[in-house]
């Protein structure tokens, strides 16, 4: 069986010492994984959905934590290191939202000591644990939006599910769609602020988008959306995990301009949508026709229902 390339991209990310035991695992648990979880002092977890691995030196699959491989804080900093290009100081301001955008679309979450001065987030230390998500590409899964959503028409969505649910990996595949052939080849803006839609390398995606495709990479949200909206004509505008109060101002600047938004939501049910603060001012703005609803962590990128917003 062929190993996963996804799999192995992103943990040669961590260093080449972690990467000679990630590397060793079997193939088809390789082509599960979504997450490679790092802690100081702890047995590093491989996060297929919901359910977790973990490994000896050997790279061999373990059900239990003992007698998994622990993991040094030496081995920690240069997994830290690695992923960081070997040049921390490029990614300090990401690294004061929490996370450090990856090459080939996949994000680490950092956990550290945070360094404040007057009340801001400046800088971090003390890297205790790293979360490596492998970003996927999943072709087709985003079918169900396309033969619901796009007969004939061009509307707003708002893609929710919980964390790890497989959000991104939809918005990618629509984004690839609705620019290619099968789409119209709608003129489509990516705002990818973490690089996680496009897998930007210096500025370049590696993953498809289509070909009637514009991306602003790094551009924060808001501005991003602003600046599409005034000079890029985009018939369709995508971008992940809508919350900022400038975001929200942008999207519904958007739909009283007659441009499509696809976003998404941090909500594991209609329920826990309903509740979510920035929701109500974008339903008025009349900003999103469809919710839809993905499984989980356990079934990632899966949908489990379409609903008009009106219901």
């Amino acid at each position: 069986m062929n190993q996963d390339k996804k799999y192995l991209a992103a943990a040669k990310m961590l260093g080449s010492s972690l990467f000679g035991i990630l590397e060793k695992i079997p193939p088809d648990i390789q082509g599960k994984i979504t997450e490679i979880r790092l802690r100081e002092g702890k047995p590093i977890c491989l996060m297929a959905g919901e359910k977790t691995y973990f490994i000896n030196k050997q790279g061999e699959i373990l059900p239990e934590p003992e007698p998994a491989f622990l993991l040094k804080r030496e081995q920690l900093q240069e997994a830290f290191i690695s992923v960081c290009g070997w040049a921390v100081h490029s990614h300090q301001k990401e690294l004061t939202e929490g996370y450090i955008a990856v090459q080939g679309g996949h994000r680490a979450g950092v956990a550290a000591t945070a360094v404040v001065q007057e009340g801001q987030i400046t800088a971090v230390r003390d890297i205790t644990s790293l979360n490596l998500r492998v970003a996927r590409e999943i072709w087709g899964a985003a079918d169900p939006v396309m033969q619901k959503c796009f007969s004939g028409q061009t509307p707003g969505i708002l893609i929710a599910g919980a964390p790890a649910s497989g959000k991104t990996t939809i918005l990618r595949d629509l984004a690839r769609q609705l620019a290619s052939a099968r789409g119209g080849y709608r003129k489509v803006c990516i705002i990818d602020e973490s690089g996680e839609i496009g897998g930007a390398a210096s500025g370049t995606p590696v993953n498809d988008l289509g070909i009637s495709s514009d991306v602003l990479f790094g551009y924060p949200k808001g501005k991003g959306l602003q600046i599409a909206l005034r000079y890029l004509s985009p018939q369709v505008m995508i971008c992940d995990e809508i919350f900022a109060k400038e975001e929200i101002q942008a999207v519904k600047a958007a739909a009283n301009s007659g441009i499509a938004v696809i976003t998404s939501i941090h909500a594991g049910s209609r329920k826990e949508l309903l509740r979510k603060p920035q929701l109500q001012p974008l339903l008025q703005a009349g900003a999103f026709s469809y919710f839809v609803f993905l499984e989980g962590a356990a079934r990632p990128a899966r949908i489990s229902g379409i609903e008009r917003t009106e219901k």
